[in-house]
């Protein structure tokens, strides 16, 4: 029988990252998955690394370009589960987050994403995170903690991600899903790496998503100039 939900996990330059968050996913409570890691781009050991981990639930995807939207378009195309789980590469589950979202992703809902938490214990990183999880569960703004969950026929009836966009490619993902049903925040955090919040600091990483939540509001599309941090 087909997996009940496939994780699609894109992952460009990831060796430093995607350890973890397969390890985080081979311990999970709920076992009824499958996982597609999509490497695209890659120049490092992230490919070799996957291939290490290949068995009946891992499989290995490549694309010559790196590109996330695509990348997590194609995965979706090898899925054979009921649900969708988009999943950055940095960010991994607790142990009991697909058994809770089996639990709390209803019919009445037609995308959800999960609480999250830093990968590091730091004031500052705490204090953002627990901002964000609040901003998603209380739907202040209905976004991605990391982690997207979807129906796979909900994802194929709206063609899914937008290839051209690398930023904000969720928001728009989900209003095109929030048409089908409606939206729902997981009771179970995702870890999610603060490699960009260390590198340009919180304040310049607050300002420039207040900058794409402008550009989103207003209904102008954001670029695509988005520093890659590895």
């Amino acid at each position: 029988m087909p997996p009940h939900i496939s994780l699609i996990i894109p992952a460009h330059n990831e060796e430093n990252y995607i350890r973890p968050t397969l390890h985080s996913i081979k311990n999970q409570a709920y076992q009824d998955f499958e996982v597609i890691v999509v490497a695209n781009g890659c120049t490092d050991k992230t490919e070799e690394i996957i291939e290490k981990r290949e068995n009946g639930k891992v499989k290995l995807l490549t694309l010559p370009v790196a590109n996330v939207s695509r990348a997590r378009n194609f995965g979706a195309s090898k899925a054979e589960g009921e649900l969708l789980l988009f999943l950055d590469a940095d960010t991994q589950l607790a142990p009991d987050a697909l058994q809770k979202m089996n639990e709390q992703f209803t019919s009445e809902h037609a995308v959800a994403t999960t609480t999250v938490k830093p990968d590091e214990q730091k004031l500052s990183f705490s204090a953002a995170m627990a901002f964000k999880s609040f901003r998603l569960r209380n739907g202040l703004y209905k976004g991605c903690s990391g982690a997207l969950l979807c129906r796979r026929a909900d994802f194929d009836a709206v063609n899914g991600y937008d290839p051209e966009l690398i930023m904000l490619e969720h928001r728009k993902l989900i209003l095109k899903l929030l048409e089908k049903g409606k939206y729902c925040c997981v009771d179970a955090p995702s870890i999610t790496s603060m490699r960009r919040l260390k590198s340009w600091g919180v304040g310049r990483v607050t300002l420039f998503w207040i900058q794409q939540w402008l550009n989103d509001k207003f209904g102008k599309l954001p670029g695509n100039e988005y520093e890659k941090v590895r």
